[in-house]
């Protein structure tokens, strides 16, 4: 592989969401004055900059949202309209009004696919964890999920304002976060409340078919608020839809269970790849050798994994399908600004579903240690992290540096016990065997054609190893080509360091996984970029 796009596997990843989106029908023409509503300038990107705004413009009526927006809360007319969240979702807008009220307008980007499923499902699934969850979760004040029935011009949800601190803003050092700790634990022992009755997403009972109508919200036998209004329906989970998955005719859900769930996934992958996979050109800095441009290669591949998933899945009850807040980063939290952290708004609905719990519950991103690799955190046990071995061998700024990241780490591990007291499900599914690499695996399925088929192929391998620990007694369902083993075997270890390079040098630059980075580091890391790619091809 070459290594003249030090970024190659994040530009790969980057195109996870949007590579082959149909272009946007062409937009109505608005006031240049309000230009900067319709474009993204909450950061930049390091790479794929163009491809990035472009998907991430969105022009509407600004004047008619303002009228609209003005009735709802019975006022005469905006008096200030501001830009605010930092979302690649949506655009987000605080407006104030003449009679002292505030609301927050939310409109989806062009890339989120299908813009009027998404919009009325988040709709009711914010309802549904405000009321019948009882989460802190901004009210709905009005909607629109048809651009086209919108005198503004796109999809819109307009909702209230929230009083509270972003959490970015926190000082994350401090000893308040101990308290946030908890009360993200608390929050999340919240979302097993309930089992669902299907896989999907969550809607109001009149927007699904009469048939979803008729059927049951939650799993045969529970009992919950909320039954006679909400109803699962089609999945608005982007890896379904992103480009031009969004215009095959598949199954979309819901599903009765997780086996159906992950066989739609991968037959979405494969509809995709024998439709619309186009084999790249060797000069392409995108390009895979070793087949991996070859649509069969990798339908071949998606044919093995679905062999092996039955065998391969968890318990029921680590199947059970549960909603879950799959998006908790820190833009997405707010905090009360005095006294204890509480949370005071959880917001980032969009796109959350129901699905299998052990696929659906992570550790929460907003408090996650994923810092220096010389801090050692041991799972799930009560011990307190640990500083290198050699500390003491460190400069007094290095060591200064290593304490502020022992703090983080020690943050992670209070969450992690706070989970481990509170939530029984949670924790015996983060112990269950082989869990981290089950996920990971289903996770990746339908991610070869950007990432390579390398890392699925050998963890394809790495369960025949281990096959009498999921299936004692039964064959290994696939069967192996001598001559791609051969070929992968060969290449593996070479791919598996030029990625942990990548990721060496993402973390030392502080990027996003798209490359992302807020404006006032752009011109810093764009320098240490160069660096990094001279200091890379040197060492090639």
């Amino acid at each position: 592989m070459s290594t003249d796009s030090l970024l190659k596997l994040f530009r790969n990843l980057a195109r996870l969401g949007h590579g082959d989106i149909p272009s946007p029908k062409t937009a109505t023409l608005f006031s240049s004055e309000d230009e900067h509503f319709f474009q993204y300038t909450s950061g930049r990107w390091i790479y794929n900059e163009r491809e990035q705004m472009r998907i991430q413009y969105v022009s509407f009526d600004v004047a008619a949202l303002k009228r609209v927006a003005a009735a709802v809360v019975k006022a005469n007319h905006c008096i200030q309209m501001v830009k605010t969240a930092k979302d690649n979702l949506s655009k987000h807008f605080l407006l104030t009004f003449d009679n002292g009220a505030k609301l927050v307008a939310k409109i989806p980007c062009p890339h989120v696919t299908p813009r009027h499923l998404s919009t009325l499902s988040e709709v009711a699934t914010m309802d549904y964890a405000k009321n019948i969850l009882g989460l802190p979760v901004p009210r709905v004040l009005s909607w629109n999920a048809k651009a086209d029935g919108s005198e503004v011009g796109a999809e819109y949800i307009l909702m209230e304002h929230l009083q509270g601190m972003e959490l970015y803003k926190m000082d994350k050092y401090g000893s308040r976060m101990a308290h946030f700790a908890e009360r993200v634990a608390d929050l999340e022992c919240k979302f097993t409340r309930y089992r669902f009755s299907q896989i999907g997403s969550i809607y109001y009972k009149e927007d699904v078919s009469p048939e979803l109508q008729q059927r049951p919200l939650y799993a045969e036998g529970v009992e919950g608020d909320g039954s006679d209004r909400f109803r699962i329906g089609p999945c608005v989970n982007s890896d379904i839809w992103r480009g031009k998955r969004s215009l095959l005719d598949v199954d979309r859900g819901p599903w009765p269970d997780t086996l159906s769930y992950i066989k739609a996934i991968i037959e979405i992958e494969k509809q995709w790849l024998a439709n619309f996979a186009v084999p790249r050109n060797p000069r392409d800095i995108f390009y895979r050798p070793n087949h991996d441009e070859e649509p069969d290669t990798h339908i071949r591949l998606l044919g093995n994994i679905l062999a092996i998933i039955p065998s391969i899945l968890p318990p029921d009850e680590f199947c059970a399908p549960m909603l879950w807040h799959t998006n908790l980063q820190a833009p997405n939290i707010f905090v009360s600004s005095e006294g204890p952290p509480d949370i005071a708004s959880i917001v980032g609905w969009q796109g959350i579903s129901v699905g299998p719990l052990f696929l659906q519950a992570t550790f929460a991103q907003c408090i996650e240690y994923c810092g220096d690799d010389r801090i050692t955190i041991v799972p799930l046990k009560y011990i307190l992290p640990l500083l290198p071995p050699d500390f003491e061998t460190y400069s007094e700024e290095e060591q200064a540096y290593l304490k502020r990241e022992e703090k983080l780490a020690r943050l992670h591990k209070y969450y992690e016990v706070c989970i481990m007291q509170r939530h029984p499900l949670f924790t015996a599914q983060m112990t269950y065997p082989h869990m981290d690499r089950i996920v990971r695996f289903i996770v990746r399925a339908s991610q070869t054609w950007y990432n390579g088929t390398h890392t699925v192929r050998q963890a394809l391998l790495d369960f025949e190893k281990d096959w009498n620990d999921f299936a004692p007694g039964k064959p290994l369902p696939i069967s192996w080509d001598a001559n791609e083993v051969a070929r992968h075997c060969k290449a593996y270890p070479k791919l598996a360091e030029y990625e942990w390079r990548v990721r060496v040098i993402a973390k030392r630059l502080q990027l996003e996984l798209d490359g992302w980075v807020p404006n006032e580091q752009y011109d810093d890391v764009t320098r240490r970029n160069k660096y990094n790619i001279k200091h890379w091809r040197s060492r090639s």
